[in-house]
């Protein structure tokens, strides 16, 4: 790994100095600051594929721009309110915006290069719990022109255009039954409410099919060798050759997550929500197979990420999605750093409490922490992972790889 030499503390200075309260709208808060002494990453271009874990502090979110510039998101979680009893993260960079604006900000940054002002041509919501959607709490925001409130999705969607949504229920929200989903998430009719009134606006909304290949793509140019292959979503998964049901009964909603490969080139990356029973982890990792960079399933809770799925997938990186203090678990990073595969084990997350880095010992001084941007070269042969500060606005580089080969 190469250590940036960045003075943090410095930084912080800056960044209190010059940092917006206001929520509306999203000014350019580096005016003023000198910013030339810092690292950045380059501006994408057309054949790269990047892939940012974005730190929030208050849940999921995963930005992509795929190599021909086409866009991609994987939830948008808001905690709301923080009923909690044991530590979880701070807002990042700050509690002065809402996660979604933040968010918002973020992706307009990064996509700047395309010229669409931050559009989304494809959302993935993996499951319906408020640390992915949104939790719709008394910390959401009211709107005068919809019937829903703002929070989470619901919200980034006011602040960029969010042109096709894929959950894993649209439109009946009844499966395993209509009780299972609204007991899931005490605002999942507000996201209900949401997705309707995105239809009658002539926008697109689907369900998500296990085991396609053509749901999500490229729209700009076909000629990539690129691919995404739905993997498993509720309680279904690829077997290989077809689609298998796994038997399991259970009300939890996490279960139910929705899991996919994105392949660009020799390159692997999976994504899978807060899928966890050990059994289903397994099936799911042997239709997958070795994967260069796996996002953790559940935060790589105690009930997550087991040896069999860790094994299979054999990744060269892992990327734990935090904002918890259980985030991630001793053994499940113990796994993680003693697979079998390259030869530095590369463990990364968004966002990190810091009294957890500190329980997990030796194992939690390897975790790199901060946004987390993959960027795939061109032709998908090579990748590289860069750890962003998610303290400030400036995304700055704090930690890097060197160019590591795809498998």
């Amino acid at each position: 790994m190469k250590k940036m030499n960045i003075c943090i503390a410095v930084m912080a200075t800056l960044v209190s100095s010059v940092c917006c309260n206001r929520l509306e709208p999203f000014p350019d808060d580096v005016q003023g600051v000198d910013t030339s002494k810092y690292e950045y990453t380059s501006p994408w271009h057309k054949g790269y594929m990047d892939i940012h874990q974005i730190s929030t502090g208050r849940g999921d979110v995963a930005f992509l721009i795929l190599p021909d510039g086409t866009t991609m998101l994987v939830d948008m979680g808001d905690l709301g309110v923080n009923n909690y009893t044991q530590e979880i993260m701070g807002a990042k960079p700050s509690p002065a915006r809402k996660p979604a604006e933040w968010v918002a900000k973020y992706v307009k940054h990064f996509a700047e290069p395309l010229g669409n002002d931050g559009k989304i041509d494809f959302a993935m919501m993996t499951h319906f719990h408020g640390d992915h959607i949104g939790a719709f709490d008394k910390l959401a925001l009211n709107s005068e022109k919809r019937n829903y409130k703002l929070q989470g999705i619901t919200h980034l969607a006011e602040l960029v255009d969010i042109d096709r949504i894929v959950d894993r229920a649209w439109p009946g929200y009844d499966y395993p039954s209509a009780s299972q989903v609204n007991s899931s998430n005490s605002g999942v009719a507000n996201y209900i409410s949401f997705m309707t009134a995105r239809a009658a606006d002539g926008k697109t909304n689907q369900k998500f099919v296990v085991g396609s290949t053509s749901q999500f793509g490229l729209l700009k140019d076909k000629s990539y060798d690129f691919r995404v292959l739905n993997l498993a979503g509720n309680l279904e998964y690829f077997n290989g050759s077809g689609v298998s049901k796994y038997s399991l009964s259970t009300n939890d909603e996490n279960e139910y997550s929705l899991a996919v490969r994105i392949s660009y080139g020799k390159f692997d990356w999976y994504t899978g929500g807060d899928i966890k029973n050990e059994g289903y982890e397994e099936a799911i990792s042997k239709a997958c197979g070795a994967t260069d960079v796996v996002v953790c399933n559940h935060h790589a809770y105690s009930d997550a990420m087991h040896s069999a799925f860790v094994k299979n997938m054999d990744a060269t990186a892992w990327v734990i999605p935090c904002w918890d203090y259980y985030h991630p678990q001793p053994d499940p990073l113990k796994r993680m750093l003693a697979v079998t595969g390259a030869d530095e084990k590369l463990v990364f997350s968004a966002g990190l409490v810091e009294s957890n880095r500190i329980r997990l010992g030796a194992d939690g001084k390897k975790i790199k922490a901060g946004h987390i941007m993959i960027r795939v070269y061109e032709g998908g042969d090579t990748f590289q992972v860069f750890v962003l500060n998610d303290g400030d606005e400036y995304y700055e580089i704090i930690d890097k790889t060197e160019i590591l080969k795809s498998r």
